[in-house]
Formats: C-alpha cells, sequence, structure tokens
C-alpha cells in the first residue's frame, strides 16, 4: 500500500494481507498516513526474499540460453515510466517480457514474466499470459491470489482475459492454472477489499488469527490483548466461546475468573464454563501473586494419570520434525531419547526427499520392534497426536512396516502425554504447549531453534544453501523436545497419586498382527511379480493393481485407528465428531424394555451432527466395549434407543458412543488377488477389468476406435442399448448429470439384455441406490410384458434394504443365490464371491461416481461386460485411508482423470435435462459440465407463479443468492432457520406452472429445504410445517421439486465444523442446486465467500460457491 500521486494504491500483498486479516489492512491504513511500530524484520524471511530473487535471475538465464528474445524493463525509475515501457513492449510483440509492471487505476503489480501466446487482443494476432517465479517447491493459496492480480491487471492492458497462469517453482517445474478457477473468489475479494479501504471503519480490533505469528503488527495487537484482559489469553478457549461470554457481559479473563461456579451462560455446557472458568482463575493468580499455579483435577476412571504406565528403564522418548511446505509433505527427522544404565542417548534419523523419508521410517519401526522386543515393558513417549499419526500415514503411503506399527498401536505402546496432562492437571499457562510447560520443570532453552516453525524455516533455508550447521541448530532443537518429553513425564509422576495404580494393558491376541504380517508378505510377492519384465503400457496397469492388493486393509486402518483415538476423547470432543454420538444421558421417561432376548436402553443427546442411523451397531467410547445396536434414533427429540443382549449386562447411565469398526472386506481383497493371479497367468479371462484399468476406449462390435459411442443428435436411449448390445468383452461410462434421465435409460437397456436372454447384474455402493434402480426395470418390464426372474441379496436386520419386489425375491442368504437366474443385485460383496466368477453377461454399476476403483475390480470379475452409470461429478466415494497412486480413486475419477464429462468416443453423456429451467442449468451446466448439458425445450414452462406480496427474495426461475449476516454459528443458525421460515411459508401461498403448462397451487411436496448438517435439519424440522421436504444432500441425491431452499448454516471460516472441503463442495453444491426444477435460493452468510483457504484445491470450492453469488446478481457470467 502506498500513494502515487496523491492516490492510495495497492498491491497483490495487501489483499493477500486482508484475506488473513481485516484488522491487519486497517492499521496498513492508519500507518500509511501516521507510520505505526512493527515487528522487528524476520531475518529468515529476509534469507528466503533473497534466495527468491536468486532463483528468479536463473530463470531469466535459462530463458535467454534456451533462445527466447527477452525484454527487461528497468526496475529502477518511477513506476508510471514501467508501466509506460512495458506497455510498449507489449505492442511490440517481443516474446518474454521481464519485470513487466502493471498498473490500473488503484492497483499496481510487477510480474516476473509475461510470455507471449497466439490468442487475439488488443496489440493483434497474439497476447500474454503470466509467469511468477516462487522459491517454494508447491504453489500455495498466496501465490493463487498474486498470480489473480497480474492477471486481472494485464487483462486491462491487453483487452483480453488471459485463460491461464503459470507458476516456476523452486524445483524447477513448471504448473499452470486456469484463471477461471479461482477469478470469481478474487474478484470477490477484492471488492471486498477494496469497499473496505475506501472506507475503513472508525475503529477496528484484533482478533486473533492463524496469521498472528508471521503478522508485522503482532506485537501491537498482543499489547491491546494483554491491557484489555482479552479472553483469548485463555488457554485452549476457542472463538465461538468467546462470543458467547461476551454476549453473556464477560469480555475479560478476570471477569470470566470471578464468575460464580455454579452460573450457567447459554451455548456453553456447564462443564465447559467450569474449565474456562477454572483456567482463567489459575492464570489470573499467576498475574496478582507472580507465582506459577498447578492444580490436580478430580480422579476420573481411566483417564488422566491413570493412562501413565509404570516407568521402565527401557522406556523412549519421540518428536517428528515434519516440513509441510515439501510437496505432499516430509517428515524429515526422527528423534528418539532414552536412558541406558544412567547414561543418556539420542539417534536421529533424516530423510530429505520421500525415498529418504521410506527408509528413516523402516529404520525406526524396525528399531522400536527389537528395542521393545528387549524391554517389553517400555513404552513410546510424545506430546500430542502428531507422531502416531505421521507414522500412520507413512505406513499407508509407503505400504511397509504396517504389521509393526499395528502391533505398536494394538499393544498401546505409545503414550500421549498431552492427553495425560490435559485430564490432570490445570496450570496458569495460556498454552498448553509442551515449551509452555516447562515453567514447571527445565530451565528456559537457550537453542538457537526454539519452535516448530522456526524449525521448518531453518530447514528451508538449509534446503536451499546445504549449510549443515543449520541441520545441527535442528537437531538439537529435537533433542531439546525429547529430553524435555521424559523430563514432562518425569514430573507428572511426582504429581500423580502414590495410591494409584499403574496402566496395566491386557495382552492382546497376536494372530491379527501376524495376519498383517503375512498380508504384507503376501502383498509383496505378488507386487514383485506383477511388476517384473512387463511393456511399458504392462507395468502402468499392473502397477495400478499392485496398489489395489491391499486398498480395503489400508482403507480399514484409520476406522480401527480411530476407535482407539476416540476412546482418549472426552464428550465434548466427541460431540465434535460427526462419526460418533457424544454426552449420552439415560433418559428416564424411558425405562429400559425388553425386545425379544434384548434390552432396550433409551438415552437423551445434546443438540449434534452425526451419522449413525437406526440398524448400526455402536461401541462405548471410554472402554470400546460393544454397546449394541442402535434400534432407534429421534433426532427431534434428540433420544437414541439401543438394543443390547440381554446377557451383556447393563449399560452406564452416561456414555458416549463411537462406531465399531470397519466391515470385513475378505471377499472383496480376495477377488483383487484373483484378478491378479489371472494377470500372472497370462489369462485374459477379465478382458472388461483388464480393458478400464488400461483406460483402452470401449470396444463395440462395428465400430471404429475414435469414432463417437453414439451418433451425435441420436436419441441417447436407442443409442445406449445398441452400444451395450454390441459391447465385446468390455466396460462402457453413460454420464448421467442431474435430470437427465439416468435411472430410466439404465432400466431400458437392462430390460432390454434380459428380453435378450442374457445374464444381468446390478450393483451399487447402497441398497437405496439398488432398489430405486431395480423398482424401475420392474416397471419397464410390466411395460413390455416382459417377465423374468431375479434376485435381491439384502441384510435380514436392514429392513431398508428389501426390495419387496414382484418379480425380484429379496434373498438374505448368500447360498441361496442363483447364478442362472436373469437378474442378480446386490453391493460388491455379492459379486465378489467366487460362485459368481464370469457368471454374468453384463454387471450394470449404478452410482459409480460412489464406487472405488478396487470394488469395481471386486466385482467386475463376475461379468463378461461392465457398464458404469453415473456422473462423478455428483456425489462422490468418500475415502478414509491413505493410498498410492491412482488406487485411491472411484472409478470414474480414474477413468476422466479430473474431465468434467466423458468424451464422445469414450463413454455417453447423456445432454439433456429434464428437470431444469434454463436459468438454473446453465450454471450447473456452465460451471460444472462445460457447457454441454441443455435443458429439454419444455422445461421453459416450468416456473413459479408469484403473487404481488410473496417473499421479496423469491423469482419465478433461476438461482438466488440471499447474504445473511450472523456470527458464531457452526452447524447451527437461528437467523437463517428465521428467514428460511418465512421464504418456505411465503413459497406454500403461489402457484406454479409445470412443463405441461398446468397450473398448480405450492405445498411441501413442491419444496426441498437442504442444509449440510443434521443439527440444522433438526432445527429447521422443528420450526417449519409438519411434512416438510428437510435434509442433507446425501439424502436428497435423485430427488426434485419445483423450489430448493439451501441453508449453508456456517458463520465464516473459523467456524467451520469440519473442513472446507465438504461444506464447498462443488458437487455437493451441483447436486442441491439441481434439485430444482424452477428455482434455487441459497441462504449464506457474505463471509463464506471471504474464507480463508489453505490450499489451492480449497480455493477452486470457494471459487465456485463465489460464481453461484455472482450467477445469482447478475443471471450470467461477465
Amino acid at each position: 500500500m502506498q500513494f502515487l500521486n496523491g492516490i492510495r494504491i495497492y498491491s497483490a500483498s495487501d489483499l493477500i494481507h486482508f484475506l488473513a486479516c481485516r484488522h491487519h489492512t486497517f492499521l496498513d491504513i492508519i500507518d500509511l498516513q501516521s507510520p505505526l511500530s512493527k515487528a522487528e524484520s524476520d531475518p529468515e524471511a529476509e534469507l528466503l526474499q533473497e534466495k527468491g530473487e536468486e532463483h528468479e535471475k536463473a530463470y531469466l538465464q535459462k530463458l535467454k540460453s534456451n533462445g527466447h528474445q527477452v525484454l527487461e524493463i528497468p526496475s529502477s525509475g518511477l513506476l508510471l515510466d514501467r508501466t509506460k515501457a512495458t506497455r510498449n513492449a507489449m505492442i511490440s510483440g517481443v516474446e518474454v517480457i521481464y519485470q513487466a509492471a502493471l498498473l490500473d487505476s488503484s492497483w499496481h503489480a510487477y510480474a516476473d514474466f509475461l510470455k507471449r501466446i497466439e490468442t487475439p487482443s488488443d496489440f493483434g494476432n497474439f497476447s500474454y499470459e503470466v509467469i511468477d517465479t516462487k522459491l517454494s517447491r508447491s504453489p500455495t493459496s498466496k501465490h493463487i491470489i498474486q498470480l489473480c492480480v497480474y492477471s486481472d491487471l494485464l487483462a486491462k492492458v491487453q483487452g483480453f482475459f488471459p485463460h491461464l497462469m503459470h507458476l516456476v517453482l523452486g524445483d524447477g517445474r513448471d504448473v499452470s492454472f486456469r484463471v477461471d478457477d479461482f477469478h470469481f473468489y478474487y474478484r470477490n475479494l477484492k471488492k471486498q477489499f477494496e469497499t473496505f479501504s475506501q472506507s475503513p471503519p472508525e475503529g477496528s480490533y484484533p482478533e486473533p488469527c492463524a496469521s498472528c505469528d508471521l503478522c508485522r503488527w503482532k506485537e501491537l495487537c498482543a499489547r491491546r490483548w494483554e491491557e484489555d484482559d482479552h479472553l483469548s489469553l485463555v488457554a485452549n478457549i476457542r472463538r465461538n466461546q468467546i462470543q458467547h461470554l461476551r454476549e453473556a457481559g464477560i469480555p475479560t479473563v478476570r471477569k470470566l475468573a470471578e464468575l460464580p461456579e455454579d452460573h450457567l451462560i447459554s451455548h456453553i455446557s456447564q462443564e465447559t464454563l467450569e474449565r474456562l472458568r477454572h483456567q482463567a482463575v489459575l492464570q489470573v493468580r499467576k498475574r496478582d501473586t507472580g507465582k506459577d499455579q498447578v492444580e490436580i483435577l478430580p480422579k476420573e476412571g481411566g483417564r488422566g494419570f491413570a493412562r501413565i504406565p509404570k516407568p521402565d528403564p527401557g522406556d523412549l522418548f519421540f518428536d517428528i520434525e515434519g516440513d509441510p511446505l515439501f510437496p505432499d509433505g516430509l517428515e524429515y527427522l526422527f528423534g528418539v531419547y532414552g536412558v541406558d544404565h544412567a547414561e543418556a542417548w539420542y539417534r536421529s534419523l533424516w530423510g530429505h526427499d520421500h525415498e529418504e523419508e521410506m527408509l528413516s521410517f523402516e529404520t525406526l519401526l524396525d528399531f522400536f520392534a527389537e528395542h521393545l522386543a528387549n524391554h517389553p515393558e517400555a513404552h513410546i513417549y510424545h506430546y500430542n497426536h502428531y507422531e502416531p499419526t505421521a507414522l500412520k500415514r507413512l505406513a499407508s503411503r509407503y505400504a511397509t512396516r504396517e504389521a509393526i506399527l499395528d502391533d505398536l498401536l494394538r499393544r498401546q505402546k505409545f503414550v500421549d502425554l498431552f492427553t495425560v496432562v490435559r485430564e490432570s492437571i490445570r496450570v496458569s499457562e495460556s498454552s498448553y504447549s509442551l515449551k509452555n510447560l516447562e515453567v514447571f520443570f527445565r530451565e528456559k532453552r537457550a537453542d538457537e531453534v526454539t519452535t516448530a516453525g522456526q524449525s521448518i524455516v531453518v530447514y528451508e533455508r538449509w534446503r536451499q544453501n546445504r549449510n549443515d550447521q543449520l541441520l545441527e541448530e535442528i537437531e538439537a532443537y529435537n533433542k531439546t523436545d525429547c529430553e524435555s518429553t521424559k523430563q514432562l513425564r518425569d514430573w507428572l509422576v511426582t504429581l500423580r497419586p502414590a495410591e494409584m495404580p499403574w496402566r496395566v494393558v491386557d495382552p492382546k491376541d497376536s494372530s491379527a498382527s501376524e495376519n498383517v504380517l503375512e498380508a504384507e508378505r503376501q502383498r509383496q510377492e505378488f507386487e514383485k511379480r506383477l511388476l517384473e519384465a512387463v511393456s511399458e503400457e504392462e507395468s502402468l496397469m499392473n502397477e495400478t493393481v499392485s496398489h489395489l492388493l491391499e486398498f480395503h486393509r489400508r482403507e480399514a486402518k484409520p476406522q480401527w485407528w480411530a476407535m482407539f483415538d476416540r476412546q482418549n476423547r472426552d464428550d465434548e470432543e466427541l460431540i465434535d465428531d460427526a462419526e460418533c454420538l457424544g454426552a449420552l444421558e439415560v433418559e428416564l421417561s424411558l425405562p429400559p424394555e425388553p425386545e425379544k432376548k434384548s434390552i432396550l436402553y433409551s438415552y437423551r443427546f445434546p443438540p449434534q451432527d452425526y451419522k449413525f442411523s437406526a440398524g448400526d451397531s455402536c461401541r462405548i467410547a471410554g472402554t470400546l466395549e460393544p454397546a449394541g445396536e442402535i434400534f432407534e434414533l429421534d433426532p427431534d427429540r434428540c433420544v437414541l434407543r439401543i438394543k443390547r443382549s440381554s446377557k451383556a449386562g447393563p449399560l452406564p447411565k452416561s456414555l458416549s458412543v463411537i462406531p465399531s469398526g470397519p466391515i470385513k472386506t475378505d471377499v472383496l481383497r480376495n477377488a483383487i488377488y484373483r484378478f491378479a493371479e489371472s494377470i500372472l497367468s497370462g489369462e485374459s479371462r477379465y478382458q472388461s477389468v483388464l480393458d478400464l484399468l488400461s483406460r483402452k476406449s470401449p470396444r463395440l462390435n462395428g465400430r471404429k476406435e475414435g469414432t463417437p459411442i453414439i451418433d451425435i443428435g441420436s436419441d441417447p436411449v436407442s443409442g445406449a442399448i445398441i452400444a451395450v448390445s454390441s459391447l465385446t468383452n468390455s466396460y462402457l461410462f453413460i454420464q448421467g448429470p442431474p435430470g437427465s434421465g439416468k435411472t430410466y435409460t439404465s432400466s431400458h437397456i437392462i430390460t432390454e439384455m434380459i428380453r435378450a436372454g442374457k445374464r444381468v447384474g446390478v450393483a451399487s455402493n447402497s441398497h437405496k441406490a439398488i432398489n430405486h434402480l431395480l423398482r424401475n426395470v420392474e416397471a419397464r418390464a410390466k411395460e413390455l410384458g416382459l417377465k423374468f426372474r431375479g434376485q435381491k441379496k439384502s441384510t435380514a436386520n436392514k429392513p431398508e434394504s428389501f426390495l419387496n419386489g414382484n418379480m425380484i425375491e429379496d434373498i438374505t442368504d448368500n447360498n441361496e443365490i442363483d447364478p442362472s437366474a436373469d437378474l442378480i443385485s446386490g453391493t460388491a460383496w455379492l459379486f465378489a464371491r467366487p460362485e459368481l466368477d464370469q457368471a454374468l453377461d453384463f454387471l450394470f454399476v449404478d452410482e459409480a461416481g460412489q464406487v472405488s476403483l478396487a470394488n469395481i475390480v471386486a466385482m467386475g470379475i463376475s461379468a463378461k461386460n461392465i457398464v458404469l452409470i453415473g456422473d462423478q461429478m455428483q456425489l462422490g466415494q468418500p475415502i478414509q485411508g491413505t493410498h498410492p497412486g491412482e488406487s485411491g480413486q472411484s472409478v470414474l475419477e480414474f477413468l476422466l482423470r479430473e474431465k468434467a464429462t466423458i468424451p464422445p468416443d469414450q463413454g455417453i453423456f447423456l445432454p439433456t435435462t429434464w428437470r431444469m429451467h434454463s436459468d438454473v442449468c446453465q450454471f450447473i451446466s456452465d460451471v460444472v459440465y462445460e457447457g454441454r448439458l441443455l435443458p429439454e425445450p419444455s422445461n421453459q414452462n416450468q416456473r413459479i407463479l408469484l403473487r404481488d406480496n410473496a417473499h421479496p427474495v423469491l423469482s419465478p426461475t433461476g438461482i438466488r443468492f440471499v447474504p445473511v449476516e450472523h456470527s458464531g454459528c457452526s452447524q447451527k443458525s437461528e437467523i437463517e432457520g428465521a428467514l428460511l421460515h418465512d421464504i418456505y411459508l411465503s413459497l406454500l401461498e403461489q402457484s406454479y406452472g409445470d412443463r405441461n403448462g398446468q397450473i398448480h397451487r405450492m405445498t411441501p411436496e413442491n419444496i426441498l429445504v437442504v442444509t449440510p448438517y443434521n443439527v440444522q435439519v433438526n432445527y429447521l424440522k422443528s420450526i417449519l410445517p409438519s411434512g416438510t421436504r428437510v435434509g442433507t444432500v446425501d439424502k436428497f441425491q435423485g430427488q426434485e421439486a419445483e423450489a430448493v431452499l439451501i441453508s449453508m448454516v456456517t458463520s465464516s471460516g473459523e467456524e467451520l465444523p469440519r473442513n472446507i472441503e465438504f461444506l464447498y463442495s462443488r458437487n455437493r453444491l451441483n447436486v442441491a442446486i439441481s434439485r430444482a426444477r424452477c428455482l434455487a435460493v441459497i441462504l449464506a452468510s457474505p463471509k463464506l465467500l471471504e474464507v480463508r483457504c489453505n490450499s489451492i484445491e480449497q480455493m477452486r470450492l470457494v471459487n465456485t460457491l463465489c460464481r453461484v453469488w455472482e450467477y445469482a446478481s447478475k443471471g450470467r457470467f461477465d
């Protein structure tokens, strides 16, 4: 930010600062008029800037050496002179412009390079795109903002908006980005910044944020918080808790400390409030007396000090240093500390790339296994969850030493001292970091490196200059952390009650570890054979197959690990975990009652987001003991009923429940190994699967390769029937966007195959999807007068899995499935069974976007031909594990390789939506489907007929974005609920025209209410009329209505209960908006358009919501 001829002008860094913290911008504006004191310049940052300039010069030299014509704009001189020289260079059409100066009204930039491309602009038959050089080895969101500013300014100079922008990274890689993937996010951010800067508020208060540590104003803000006794100084307090306390008239730490113990505050549980009050008391007491305070918390069974095992001479103390700036992250240093016969020792393992990281990881796990074999009572101590989390990630990434790690986790050899501290003591520090706790048990550190953030910067410096002294500084820091972890453990032992028994872990059955070890041996043997002496094409496919072999074990591991992790969490954390139900209290009005040979236990739970449903099994969080089966879950009353065997004994009065763990996948794993064995035997028995994994074009009789699967302009249903009939031991993908008749098309194809005497299988990822398609198949068969014999594999204890069809019989026993039936249906677990191997002519897989590549291989070997039906741009496959290569993708992600639509020669795209009015369809088509999706002409008749007194946010057709100002909302927003309530009631007073021109009254059947979180679902149900169709996106996939009301709920990025990827998912927005025949109304906090993104992918996602807002504002894109 600076003045030019009396006008304030801005740069990309100003926009980046605004995105991180508006108070930063407020202070920048003041500083421009009256300089403020800034934090001292960071020598590490200065060094990085220096190295960045060297990298830029090296790239300049590379361009010249390669013969490119480069014109350098002088780096000295006035900005206006430099911008004039840049424009003249562009007019001349020079190939590359170095240090281009760009200026437009109040924005300026110095782009490292502009490169000429042969696309017309105001200058002639050419234009320019931006290239920026960055020292880092991976692009960041800050880099993208910078490129967007440069590209925007460039567009104004040349009269043409560039399509691409480019980075040259520190490792020499060139990466390119589509401007449109980020431009709408950038444009909205820029507009907000300009409004703020041109009319700044009279005052601004610094709120703590993630950028504070790197901010030049951090010392000013810290002094202000100290002066104001700001609540953020309370250790482990959350932002929304600060807001609730302020609303209750408690703005300071001292006021919080002075609260009576029995005081209640809305939206904060009594347990949480007592924790915060007690913490404030200790901090205020230290402030007043100057003495460090520590208090021991009341004993709680199995928690706190009870987690400490008896100290052993062989105990290890472990710490990891990682570099998040390295591509895909790098754990570059493992440090282990111990004491042997009173002699302390320390061992370090370094890895400066992923190959070395893997070797260090293997060495470390081998050391742990050998050491603990020699010291069977010893444990591995660490502080906080980073160390075991990193080890789990590395074991999955490299598919190595999994058996050793599983064994260590199963025997609970890792001891997290942070959990012990949190549950056993409360201290007077404002943070519970290891360094803060050291005031109680060691002298102040004197190392050069004193924080994890510093170690990252120093390590990056080493990567630039290879000065080994820097590594010595990092190693000294790591060793100190390890030593400190031991000293913390020893201090905690002195505090624990002497009468308390040491933690003892029951010996676990070693057969599980042996099974993992055997699986690892088997995988290694198959992998070696698959990759030996094959062609390059076969090698790529075989590598994918080798990665798929243990997909299901890798996918299950995070679920097992999460189960043990949740055992250590408190109720408050489990309430925030959507996989669990936290803080259940027995419901006294519903006493236990018999249910056959079981007992029903009833509990009430606080409002929370959850994924449990009736029929799911669950465990007691604290003990991991099976609790039973969820018999009933009433979201309106927040009541849960658990069915438990009468022999298992009663359930406790208070508990939290967690998922039971992953279901068995042996049948799927075995099927993939059968497929791999066929490759090794040189068979082509499973040709359709081989074609799919090789990404070959579908093989159809009579079709020349490279030509469209169906003729352009022909009827897609007839064309699809002909194409499927012509498949010759191959596969075909049919992409069905919203409302395009995917189920209609599928049912027609399936009945024609049955009529032709083919044996057909129908599969999907859920019984709900399977049943929906099967009902349409039966209906189509009835239209044709076709009778057939079908079987559906259903689940005995889940009535919702039953079809209850006329020609298709529900079967609950796999052994009763008849491979000779005309149609067999079920999930992958059915089709992976060996008795169905190659038993079918066709396997139809519905909702294929939600089916993993591994499951397609497992069930695909049941059929000669595979037909995939779905849309990868709608709800996708949830993945939990870390998987190598492409093995973690859904089958459609694998086939399309990030393409939004299937090319005409690779599959069939259903191009017509029979649902959406063009005012809705245009957005969905342009943003999601590359402009290929068109509305059926009669859709134009669809509209909501509004009375004069209709709610002002309503319109007859299109998409409306309604900004709703609120703060502190995470999973529930009463403000959005109140507005949505008014809009809903207004809609019920309107009429609508259907696609045939008929007029009808609006009813609850014509309105869908969609929201991301179950907490908001339940709240909206409580305030909306009975019979309202309200639910999450997942519930409504495949459904439609005249109007869709979407409540986004969350106030800002600070309140996100899950990650950005969930709330801003382009696929979820696509599904939500595309339910609408006439009108979609989105209620959202405007702060959601300004959320701070930590990754480029997050920026792409938020960009989509910004596109919705812009389209809704104008009905088009500029």
